[in-house]
């Protein structure tokens, strides 16, 4: 049986393993903003997706699992608030 982590070691597991998802996230969305002309939602998809797929990697990498779901929720959740800003500048522009 595994001793549960402290919860300073929750706060670290946290930041680096949410913050650079979200760091992905707003890079991905000012790249999308900037660079392309057509079919940027599909873009945007890509960027969201990847961003999931890179919160999982992270996890996986962590070997942590207390706090597992917590950690992905909040990683996920803030690339898509990131991606839901980014369409809806990408509709009124």
């Amino acid at each position: 049986m595994t001793e549960p982590v402290p919860p300073t070691d929750q706060r670290r597991l946290r930041l680096t393993s949410v913050l650079p998802v979200w760091l992905l996230a707003i890079v991905g969305a000012v790249l999308v903003l900037t660079l392309t002309q057509k079919d940027s939602f599909a873009w945007l998809l890509l960027v969201f997706v990847l961003c999931v797929l890179v919160s999982f990697v992270l996890q996986l990498i962590t070997a942590t699992k207390d706090g597992l779901v917590e950690r992905i929720s909040i990683a996920s959740s803030g690339s898509f608030v990131v991606v839901l800003v980014t369409a809806v500048v990408l509709l009124v522009r």
